[in-house]
């Protein structure tokens, strides 16, 4: 009953029942435990009144009351128009999702970050392996820097802070990323392992808070890295894991001089040009967009567009516009709203407040490969490492897959699947989603 009113009231187009309903979001606002919450609502509220000063102002409210946003608004200007406020909306609803759960609800659920506790017997195994082991010599580089780095990287992770103190490290680490995960994962995966693997419950619980602790290592890279085989998990210790990588590792390497010339991935457009100056064939940029203005741009084609975050990756935000029959206009694959074609780019510049797009032409597959691609462009992914000869050398291949339709990239984070390719032959083997 309560959702069914709920839908109805959002159905709504009267500015008074809206009115009355912010009306009632104010009185409820200074008392409630919850303030963000109820502002997101005022201002949700006022925005369908068409009171957009108001709702802009509320929405600004509970960005200042979540400073642990990423990214923060900039200055309010002095008239609030639709645009303005639909960002400010949408920075707002962010802060109410990511708002910190209590200490219990914290530990249950999976994090992006995480502060492992390293034992003294764990470095001082590194230490003892530094000289002829380079994993162990990396292992050791993120334990001596990873003060420096981390903080970044919660930062830039909004839903939970950093914990500073030994007893809320070794707390959140043993119960919430070690146990419970444990449990959890024991739950999703232990049964198929063990009629797969022939390896018992009691097992993989047990080898999964062992390596947990002694490595130390995520309790998921148990069944990611396949560590309940007896030879993965003889050679544990050699893997890299994600929580040394991209807080730490990858940090540090960042700030090598002029890596951005070197090595120019994050920037999609300045990767192009190396790409094509070595004579690569990649997408054509017909535009970029920048922080609400335009900052190249060309005539669009009459074809349909694909628009991505200019930094972005594992296909977050990525959109399909399609061209219209009348090839004057697009309209995305996730929204009904209709974009005349001259003005697309400076709508889309519109919306970039706090971001950047690249808009690129949207790309098909060879026919031969229609019934892999479904509605999006597959790919296969080839891993090279420099040889002893100082030559590129393939070391593994995987082909990537939309997993539905209607799906506009093939990542897996985005619910793709993949196959593994073997290099003789070229030949795909069995798919999977990370699950």
């Amino acid at each position: 009953m309560r959702a069914r009113l709920v839908t109805r009231l959002k159905a709504s187009r009267r500015p008074a029942v809206w009115s009355a309903v912010a009306a009632a979001c104010r009185m409820v606002r200074p008392v409630s435990g919850r303030r963000s919450l109820w502002c997101y609502r005022l201002g949700f509220a006022l925005e369908r009144a068409g009171r957009l000063d108001e709702a802009g102002a509320a929405f600004a409210e509970v960005c200042e009351l979540t400073p642990h946003l990423a990214y923060q608004l900039p200055e309010p200007p002095r008239s609030w128009d639709a645009s303005s406020v639909a960002f400010a909306r949408a920075l707002a609803a962010r802060a109410v999702r990511y708002r910190r759960q209590g200490v219990l609800r914290d530990l249950w659920r999976r994090r992006g970050r995480v502060v492992p506790v390293v034992t003294r017997a764990t470095r001082r195994r590194w230490q003892q392996a530094a000289a002829t082991d380079s994993a162990a010599r990396l292992h050791l580089l993120y334990l001596r820097h990873r003060e420096d780095f981390l903080p970044r990287a919660f930062e830039r992770y909004e839903r939970h802070g950093m914990p500073r103190n030994r007893l809320a490290r070794a707390v959140r680490w043993y119960v919430g990323d070690v146990l419970i995960q444990s449990v959890a994962l024991l739950r999703a995966n232990g049964r198929f392992i063990r009629e797969a693997a022939n390896v018992p419950l009691r097992r993989q619980v047990w080898d999964m808070l062992r390596l947990s602790v002694t490595l130390p290592s995520m309790p998921e890279n148990y069944y990611r890295y396949e560590f309940y085989r007896l030879d993965n998990r003889a050679r544990a210790g050699q893997y890299l894991h994600g929580h040394e990588n991209s807080p730490v590792l990858y940090e540090m390497l960042a700030e090598v001089d002029n890596l951005a010339e070197l090595s120019p991935l994050s920037d999609k457009v300045a990767f192009a040009e190396r790409a094509r100056s070595n004579g690569l064939a990649v997408a054509p940029t017909l535009a970029v967009v920048e922080h609400g203005r335009v900052v190249t741009s060309g005539e669009l084609p009459e074809a349909d567009l694909f628009v991505k975050p200019l930094a972005g990756k594992r296909g977050v935000d990525a959109q399909r516009w399609t061209c219209l029959a009348d090839g004057d206009s697009f309209r995305g694959t996730d929204t009904d709203e209709k974009v005349p074609r001259h003005r697309f780019v400076a709508w889309l510049a519109e919306r970039s407040v706090g971001q950047a797009f690249i808009v690129q032409p949207c790309l098909t597959n060879h026919p031969d490969l229609a019934d892999l691609a479904l509605d999006a462009v597959v790919t296969c992914r080839i891993v090279t490492m420099t040889n002893e000869a100082g030559e590129p050398e393939p070391v593994i291949a995987t082909f990537r897959m939309p997993a539905v339709r209607g799906a506009v990239v093939d990542n897996m984070h985005r619910g793709g699947i993949a196959a593994p390719v073997a290099l003789e032959s070229g030949t795909l083997g069995a798919a999977s989603d990370y699950a």
